[in-house]
Order: C-alpha cells, then sequence, then structure tokens
C-alpha cells in the first residue's frame, strides 16, 4: 500500500511539472484584413520527439478558424538540448473595425491556459491583385480560360535544384459573381485522400498544418475569386528523378447534383547541384546573415557576447553549429544554438541562430570575417556563395597572459590577484622555468671553471 501510494506521488509530481511546460503566447493585437491573428502554445521537453499533444482552440467571436501550423526549435543550454514545440492556431476577420475579444481558455493535455479578454484592432487593407510566391507566368497559366468554379494544384517551383523547396498547394477558385450554389460533399473523407495522391516520394516534407479550410480573396484582373485552400506543404526534393504529381478530382454538389472539378498534374524536375567538393553537404536555398554584438569596443579580458542568425527559405537546420577553436587573439566559449523550421506568410522559413561569448586575449582591431562563415547553393544566383560576418571588433588594453587565460574559470581564480600582498599570493606565484634554468646553466659553467682553474694546476 504504501508503494502505491509513493509511487501515486511520484506520478502527480511529474505530471504537474508536465503541464507547467506548456505556455501561452498571444499574436498582434492589431492586424489587417490580410493578415493573421494567433494563438499559440509552446511545449518544451528534454526529448527530440513528443506524442501530438490533445488541443482545442476557443472560437473567437468575428474571426474564423483557419489552420494550426507546427515548427521545432532547439537550445543548447550547458551542453544539454532543450527542445520547443510551437502550435500555433490561426484566425481570420472578415471586416475591418474593433473587436472585442472576451476571456477564453486553451486545452492542452487536459490543462487550461488562460487568456485575458483584449480589443483586436482590425484594418481595411487594399487588395492586391498576386498571389504570393507564384511568378507572373504562372499566376496567367493558373487563371487562362477560366471564367468559373475551377480546381487548381500548383507548385511554386516546377524546376528546383535538388535540395530546392518548393510549395504545393490544392485550392478551389469560385468566382465571386457566381450565381450556382456549390457545396462540399464529405471533404472529411475525400481531402485527406486526394493529399495521399498529391505527396511527392523521396522528398523532405515540412507541412503549414491546415486542419480546416482556409478561405482568402483573391483579385485576378478585376476579377474577384473565393480561394478555398485544402492543402499546402513544402517539400525539399532529395535527389533529381522527375516528379509526377496527378490529375486529383473534387467531387461538389451544385444545388442537388453532384459535380466533379479536376485539377491539371503537374510535373517537377528537379535540377542537379553544380560540382563541387560541398555539394550535398551545404544547405540549399536563398539566405541572409543577421548578427549582433553586445559591444565593439572591449579591454582584453572582456566578455562580449555574439548571436549570429541565419534566415531563408532553405533548410538551414542543416548548417552545423559553428565549433570556432580560440587562437591568441581570441577565446570563444559556445552558449547555445537554436534552430526552426515554421511557415511565414506562404513560405516556410529555417532559422539557425548561435550564441558565443568572446573573451579577447590581445589588442588590436578583429574582423569576424576571419572565424564566422557560412557556405551554402544559393538558388538565386545557382551557384556556390558564402555569408561572412560583417563585425570588427576594436581591442585596447594590455596583452593578458596565455597560460592564465585559457578558460573562463582560471580568469576569475586569478582576478584580482595582484591587489594582495605578497606574502599572501607565495602559493600561487606562477614558477618562471626561464630564471631556474638559467640558474642552473650558471652553476654548470662555475663548475667547469673550476674544474679548468684546478686542472692548470
Amino acid at each position: 500500500m504504501r508503494r502505491i501510494f509513493i509511487f501515486f506521488w511520484v506520478f502527480l509530481l511529474a505530471f504537474t511539472e508536465l503541464r507547467a511546460q506548456a505556455t501561452l503566447l498571444v499574436g498582434e493585437k492589431s492586424i489587417t484584413l490580410e493578415e493573421n491573428f494567433a494563438l499559440s502554445f509552446v511545449l518544451k521537453s528534454a526529448n527530440a520527439s513528443v506524442e501530438t499533444p490533445t488541443y482545442k482552440f476557443p472560437e473567437l467571436p468575428g474571426l474564423r478558424k483557419l489552420g494550426v501550423s507546427r515548427s521545432k526549435a532547439t537550445d543548447i543550454q550547458n551542453g544539454e538540448p532543450v527542445y520547443s514545440f510551437t502550435f500555433s492556431q490561426y484566425y481570420q476577420a472578415s471586416n475591418p473595425g474593433t473587436l472585442l475579444i472576451p476571456a477564453a481558455e486553451i486545452i492542452v493535455n487536459q490543462q487550461s491556459l488562460k487568456m485575458d479578454g483584449f480589443a483586436l484592432q482590425v484594418s481595411a487593407s487594399e487588395q492586391k491583385e498576386e498571389i504570393v510566391e507564384e511568378t507572373k507566368a504562372q499566376i496567367e497559366e493558373l487563371f487562362k480560360g477560366q471564367n468559373s468554379v475551377f480546381l487548381a494544384l500548383t507548385s511554386t517551383q516546377l524546376q528546383p535544384f535538388v535540395g530546392q523547396g518548393f510549395t504545393l498547394k490544392f485550392s478551389l477558385f469560385i468566382p465571386d459573381d457566381n450565381s450556382t450554389r456549390y457545396s462540399f460533399d464529405r471533404n472529411d473523407i475525400q481531402i485527406p485522400s486526394l493529399i495521399q495522391k498529391i505527396r511527392p516520394k523521396n522528398c523532405w516534407e515540412e507541412s503549414f498544418g491546415l486542419q480546416e479550410v482556409k478561405v482568402s480573396k483573391v483579385v485576378y484582373k478585376n476579377k474577384k475569386y473565393t480561394e478555398y485552400r485544402f492543402f499546402q506543404s513544402t517539400y525539399f526534393a532529395l535527389d533529381n528523378q522527375k516528379r509526377v504529381i496527378p490529375s486529383v478530382s473534387l467531387q461538389l454538389l451544385k444545388n442537388a447534383d453532384k459535380v466533379v472539378f479536376s485539377s491539371k498534374p503537374i510535373v517537377i524536375m528537379p535540377k542537379e547541384l553544380p560540382n563541387h567538393p560541398l555539394k550535398g553537404k551545404v544547405p540549399v536555398g536563398d539566405f541572409r546573415l543577421i548578427e549582433t554584438l553586445s559591444r565593439e569596443q572591449v579591454q582584453t579580458g572582456d566578455t562580449v557576447v555574439y548571436v549570429s542568425s541565419v534566415v531563408g527559405d532553405g533548410n538551414s537546420i542543416l548548417w552545423d553549429s559553428k565549433l570556432i577553436e580560440s587562437d591568441y587573439f581570441l577565446n570563444f566559449f559556445p552558449v547555445g544554438t537554436q534552430s526552426s523550421v515554421y511557415p511565414y506568410g506562404d513560405k516556410m522559413l529555417g532559422n539557425k541562430t548561435e550564441k558565443i561569448l568572446i573573451i579577447p586575449s590581445q589588442p588590436g582591431k578583429f574582423a569576424f570575417k576571419s572565424y564566422f562563415k557560412w557556405i551554402y547553393f544559393n538558388t538565386r544566383t545557382a551557384s556556390y556563395d558564402t555569408l561572412r560576418s560583417g563585425i570588427t571588433l576594436a581591442v585596447s588594453g594590455q596583452p593578458s597572459d596565455r597560460l592564465l587565460n585559457t578558460q573562463s574559470e582560471t580568469m576569475l581564480l586569478y582576478r584580482g590577484l595582484e591587489k594582495l600582498a605578497a606574502d599572501k599570493v607565495i602559493g600561487y606565484r606562477w614558477i618562471d622555468w626561464k630564471q631556474i634554468f638559467n640558474a642552473f646553466l650558471g652553476l654548470v659553467l662555475l663548475w667547469l671553471l673550476i674544474l679548468i682553474i684546478k686542472a692548470k694546476k
């Protein structure tokens, strides 16, 4: 009985700790009609993967529920990885104005996350005659000859490089001036089956996590459409084999009759990367470097924090963490790293962030481009490229003793030692082997001189 009681309390404590790891995030409280409001919760775990939690996001007045996206981040703290899993529910406003959002709650694994009420400002903005990501040629092809309802399967790239992301979208377009009334017919059965046919093989997939139909307005040549998006996901081809996305058909109800709409097939032809020693070993995409330094002018022995973030539409988590070796001038101490892949608008972005402590040992000016660089294949220029740091650190002061400054802990041990009385630090004095050797050499020479004098006598 006692063992059962102890087991119960251990289980209760573990369960309480797990519940405490779920935190609530509330999105921007001022948006436009084209932007979405987001509610998110974050789960932190020491495990690289967790079971998909059971959750329920609330219905909010004046807002329509869209899809749920998921992202993962890794933070290295004291050499141990901490994983963060973020689940975001997106909401869409139908009219501009001020929406009074009442207090609500999100249920996560039977845990209640409370949200206070607030006012959401929704401002009007002009509709843009474009579909995000598609080129003009793709837009023309999409709407070519379409005057009525049509089903579309589109890709942002038809000839991506191997490893370059291409996003597939599966949508139904209905003109706003359409007089015929359509309704969906068993989408819960049709859509999952169609998605399985759409998914290309031998590709890395990053899903946008649409769990409900995403409804948005599209304008093409002054003609308004309502887009019902059923599926959206980004893929990274692992080889240069041709991939054929077949035509799929969706059944709708037209009044009481059944009608079928079909999409056109798509052929994806990945291009082989140019020959290079790092071919297949570096990320592929269009990236930019964001970097900060806590201070750009310091004294020797001071500590500065360098943070680098590589962001782009490729899978930047493939970059290895920077293992920078300390040299005669600078000491490097990695603090942590974060990597995540997340949807942003109609794109899937990757982000790799690293934080490094730097302690300079010698005075001078040090260009970080000699220490920090990231090699990748640039899909915009179709060539291998390198991101280099643009920061220069200016160090002044006296050179630090390398033997007493190899680690930050050693620095702390000797800090302030010069202020103590000599009789109090004799036990910590550094042995000067050069002086000992010179004294020994002098004794040897003196001994040889004595032997020579005795030999002459």
